[in-house]
Formats: structure tokens, C-alpha cells, sequence
């Protein structure tokens, strides 16, 4: 689809300072999520992949963890393609552990700790999950869900695994999650995507916003989401950073602190949490390094932009984007800048993304 000018014109300016852009192949879309992965992981061994407050890891870490945990897997229930339900907190272990079952050829299944017992059970009667892969101190909560769950605690995962990849073949029609809907218009529906979806989704994502490897991604959003999993992937495959932040611990405080601190160059949440997020600002702080900021999930209103316009500097481009759990992911988005006029309280969603209509 042919932009309007104006769209086009700040599509041109949307990519990082460094130029550093390289454009994410349609045929690599046949492929799967663990190779594209361990392709960027072997170019990029020293390069950050996830910073947290206290931990830092590089691609050659992360991918080594993954490994261990995907054979602690295998070790488990074999090679079998299977759901593998995963309850942890918002962090790295949680990255760690998806990339772990993808490398074992297994399908995500999040049971996130914060939602009702009956919403996680449900979950695991419909995608019945055999393995869950957990905390140790989850392990009574998991009891009350399901009595005959095998466990893997990622605390401890019992036997010394290899760390080298595993070499598993996995095709790109394998499941590679389940993920459900929020149920806000009846039961919640469970949304199965295999790895060429996730990947061509991650194709429009990164050549449509010049994802590069010098891009620094903040993820406030679950991972038990579509959106949570969209930032981890823009990331971990460009050779870009992650950096999970926590809200429910951190606050919106914390936020601007490490926007600021550790020179964040890409902000993903939704409108509500921006809402949120910057009225609390002071007037001259401005995060120079920020490029994008991109609301999704809920309406975006011209307070919104106007806090964009406000708060953050010329150079940084606003997003509006519309997506869905069950079409993995974004399929349209408005770019605005602070020459953009916004004549009604509501903000169009905008315009197909690449091959979508």
C-alpha cells in the first residue's frame, strides 16, 4: 500500500541515529525463531541482550542459558512437539525460558502468577500442558491449579545440561505459542501462531521502524501477551537490547529514570501506562535518545499526543498502532510527529503495514 507523503516522510526519518539498519529478509520468514536467534546471537556474541537492574546479559549468555533450559526440557518430556506452560515474573528468566522452549520445539503457554486461579486453570484444561516450568516458590500455587503438572524449577533444574545449541530441526509451521485473549467480550480464546507468522511479523516490525541493532527496547509489557512478545522479538532478532522493567514494582518513577539512564531509543506500551507515565515528568526532561514511542492495545487520544509533543523531543516520532492477539500482532499504524495537526479527540488508527489490508 502507497503511504500519503506526509506519512511517508516520517517513515524516512524513522530510523536510528547510527544508521546501523539492516533490512530483515522475506526468506528468512521460512525459517525458525530459534535460528534467526542464534544467526544474530553468533554476529553479536558481546552485545547486550538483556539488562535488568540486576542483571546483565549478552547475546552469548542469553543464548547458552536458553540452551541449558531447553535440554532440562528435552530431558523431561523429549522431542515431541507439545504446549509447555511457563509461570514466572516479568524479567529476564521469562525471556530466558521462551527462547528455551522454542530451541526444545515446544509451544509458549504463559500462565501469568498475577491473574485468578480459575483463568490460569482454564488455561491449562485447554491447552493441556503436561510440564510447566516454574519458581520454586510458585510450586504451591501451581498445586492449586493443576495437581499433575510435572515442574521444572528454573531455581534449581536438577542435572548439569549443555550449553551448546541443540540442533533441533523446527519447521516454520511448528506452534510456537498459545496465547489468549483478554475475554473482555466473553470466554477467553486461546490464539495459536507457529514460528513463520511470529517471524513475519517481526519482518514488518523491523524493516517498517528501522529496528537495529543499536536500538534499546524498554519492555513494560507481559509477556504473556502479543505485545510483550512483539518487543522481545524486535529485539533479540537485530541484535538489539531489552530492558524489562517491572511496573507493578518499579513505578512510574523508575521509568523515566532508566528511559533516561540507560539512553532508550525505542518506548512500547500502552496509552494507559503513558498516561500514567508522563504527566509525572518534569518540564525539561526530554530523553534525547528516545526515537519512537508507540501506543497500542486501547485508543490513543490527542492528550496523548499532546503529552508526546510536550515531553519528548523533535526527533522522536509517535506511533499509533493497532493489533490483535489473534492476527499476531500489529496490523496498522499512524505515524505523527510535532508537526502533525490532530483535528479530533480520537487518533486514526492510520494504515496497513506491509501485506497487511
Amino acid at each position: 500500500m502507497k503511504l500519503p507523503p506526509e506519512q511517508q516522510a516520517i517513515r524516512d526519518r524513522c530510523f536510528h541515529p547510527s544508521g546501523m539498519f539492516v533490512e530483515f529478509p522475506k526468506p528468512e520468514i521460512e525459517h525458525s525463531i530459534p535460528e534467526r536467534f542464534e544467526k544474530i546471537a553468533r554476529m553479536n556474541p558481546n552485545r547486550v541482550a538483556i539488562k535488568t537492574k540486576n542483571l546483565l546479559l549478552t547475546y552469548a549468555e542469553l543464548n547458552r542459558a536458553a540452551n541449558q533450559i531447553a535440554c532440562a526440557i528435552v530431558a523431561q518430556c523429549g522431542e515431541q512437539k507439545e504446549p509447555v506452560a511457563v509461570s514466572l515474573e516479568h524479567g529476564a528468566d521469562v525471556i530466558i525460558v521462551i527462547l528455551a522452549l522454542w530451541k526444545a520445539g515446544k509451544t509458549y503457554v504463559p500462565l501469568d502468577p498475577a491473574l485468578p486461579h480459575a483463568r490460569n486453570k482454564a488455561i491449562l484444561d485447554a491447552t493441556q500442558a503436561r510440564l510447566i516450568v516454574t519458581h520454586a516458590r510458585h510450586r504451591d500455587y501451581i498445586g492449586k491449579i493443576q495437581k499433575n503438572l510435572r515442574v521444572i524449577n528454573i531455581d534449581n533444574p536438577a542435572g548439569t545440561f549443555s550449553a551448546e545449541n541443540l540442533g533441533t530441526s523446527i519447521a516454520p509451521d511448528n506452534p510456537a505459542y498459545i496465547l489468549f485473549t483478554s475475554g473482555s467480550t466473553g470466554q477467553p480464546k486461546g490464539v495459536l501462531q507457529n514460528h513463520r507468522n511470529l517471524l513475519n511479523q517481526i519482518k514488518r516490525e523491523t524493516n517498517g521502524l528501522h529496528i537495529c541493532a543499536d536500538d534499546r527496547l524498554i519492555l513494560v509489557r507481559s509477556c504473556s501477551a502479543i505485545g510483550g512478545v512483539r518487543i522481545v522479538l524486535s529485539a533479540l532478532l537485530n541484535g538489539a537490547a531489552v530492558y524489562p522493567l517491572d511496573m507493578a514494582q518499579a513505578g512510574h518513577a523508575e521509568l523515566a529514570e532508566v528511559l533516561a539512564r540507560e539512553e532508550i531509543t525505542i518506548y512500547d506500551s500502552t496509552p494507559t501506562t503513558f498516561r500514567h507515565f508522563t504527566p509525572g515528568l518534569a518540564h525539561e526532561q526530554r530523553f534525547p535518545h528516545l526515537r519512537l514511542i508507540r501506543l497500542s492495545s486501547e485508543p490513543v487520544h490527542k492528550q496523548d499526543v499532546d503529552l508526546y509533543k510536550k515531553h519528548f523531543p523533535r526527533g522522536c516520532i509517535f506511533a499509533n498502532s493497532l493489533g490483535l492477539t489473534e492476527t499476531a500482532g500489529t496490523i496498522r499504524h499512524n505515524l505523527i510527529d510535532h508537526d502533525t495537526k490532530v483535528m479530533s479527540d480520537t487518533v486514526p488508527v492510520g494504515y496497513a503495514v506491509e501485506g497487511m489490508e
